[in-house]
């Protein structure tokens, strides 16, 4: 094989390498985004996993009651751990806070205050 013709088979390599991925990157980016967006909140979840799977009303009604479950056995088990993890996410924040300058701390706080408010909103939902 020539140089030129192995240049020209590694630059074809390379660009099948790059494209794929890409292409993968892309599709990760896009399928997380759209998870997200299905997934993120619960209420729309539980529709979305109903209408999906076609269940009628009683199946839906028994639906509800196996999450409703499972999410109070996790919280149950979260119980303990919750002030653990509450106190690393605290000591972060305020790590993050006292490396950002004043005006770049008044956005992170009104940050902190809308994510807040959104946990808030998905709670009552």
């Amino acid at each position: 094989m020539t140089r030129t013709k192995g240049m020209a088979l590694a630059f074809y390599l390379l660009a099948i390498a790059a494209g794929a991925a890409i292409g993968v990157t892309v599709d990760r980016w896009v399928l997380r985004e759209r998870l997200v967006n299905e997934w993120a909140n619960p209420r729309a979840m539980r529709g979305k996993l109903a209408s999906d799977l076609k269940l009628d009303a009683t199946q839906r009604v028994r639906l509800d009651s196996i999450l409703d479950a499972r999410n109070r056995r996790f919280d149950e088990l979260m119980a303990p751990m919750r002030p653990v993890l509450d106190s690393v996410s605290v000591n972060a924040r305020k790590q993050i806070r006292d490396l950002l300058t004043p005006e770049q701390q008044t956005v992170y706080d009104q940050m902190q205050r809308e994510r807040e408010e959104a946990r808030r909103q998905e709670k009552r939902q």
